[in-house]
């Protein structure tokens, strides 16, 4: 089918909030749901017209109604009201008082590390708690002179960090045709075009284009990241890091699992708003 310039907003209102939230944002994944705006009283998702696949939200709908009261809005918003939508409610992101990032409409910021992203239906503006810390993983880590791998990238916001940051290479990628648009474009408002690798595919499409890096990336969602860890763990130098995030403090055990099973240690936890971030060292070398 092909691509539409509209997409579908559905806004669900839960109470009791939890766990309803946790289990709309793993099913609603799997309904061609793929950016997610967390409310105190619920959630907001976003499809592309084309993915939506109304049975399955329907169904996701019927499941969270045995667990909570739902209350339920849907509208279709056509793109070029998307950024009018987000510029309304998209505030300026701190990150440990060393990143601020904001939207072009934002005055620069005095930080060391301004990071400049318009997300144009991309994943990853600072606000959800998965792109936060990785964020602040990235600043915990040395980067000055070392090669990053960002899978995933959505609008480019955690190469564009690893960058700045000091990183001599940067090579990110995501399966999404419009992430890898919006990342390009994100470059480029950074000035880094060029200076970042920016391709469109899947860790499986992209296997022989790549190397082996000294840090890799990963913000997804847990059964990507447990189905494509022992890939991603082939592209790191023994010794490197890997930063995991997109799943629920809950789910850590069951991404240790997955991870130690790829020949990676986990070296640090963080967690923010019932997500978690993890940091795993390479510590054998990969079948």
């Amino acid at each position: 089918m092909e691509k539409t310039d509209r997409f579908l907003r559905l806004e669900l209102q839960l109470e009791p909030l939890l766990p309803a939230r946790e289990v709309a944002v793993a099913y609603l994944n799997g309904c061609g749901f793929a950016m997610f705006e967390e409310k105190s009283n619920g959630l907001a998702a976003f499809a592309r017209e084309e993915e939506w696949n109304e049975q399955g939200m329907q169904a996701v709908i019927t499941e969270l109604q045995t667990m909570a009261d739902v209350e339920v809005h849907t509208e279709f918003i056509e793109s070029e009201n998307w950024n009018i939508q987000w510029e309304l409610h998209y505030n300026p992101i701190d990150v440990e008082g060393q990143i601020m990032m904001r939207a072009p409409f934002h005055p620069k910021s005095d930080f060391d590390i301004d990071v400049i992203i318009q997300p144009e239906m991309s994943f990853g503006t600072g606000h959800h708690p998965t792109t936060w810390q990785m964020m602040r993983c990235l600043l915990n880590l040395e980067l000055k002179g070392k090669t990053v791998l960002d899978i995933g990238c959505g609008t480019g916001a955690l190469a564009i960090t690893a960058s700045k940051l000091g990183a001599k290479m940067v090579v990110a990628f995501d399966l999404d045709e419009w992430s890898y648009q919006n990342t390009l474009a994100n470059c480029k408002r950074n000035g880094l075009s060029g200076e970042i690798q920016v391709m469109l595919g899947n860790i499986k499409s992209l296997e022989e284009q790549l190397g082996v890096y000294d840090v890799v990336l990963a913000n997804i969602n847990l059964n990507v990241l447990k189905t494509e860890v022992p890939m991603y763990s082939k592209h790191l130098v023994p010794g490197g890091r890997i930063a995991f995030s997109g799943f629920y403090t809950s789910d850590v055990p069951a991404m240790k699992v997955a991870a130690e099973s790829a020949g990676l240690q986990c070296v640090a936890q963080s967690d923010r708003e019932d997500w978690a971030c993890l940091l795993f060292v390479k510590t054998a070398i990969s079948a």
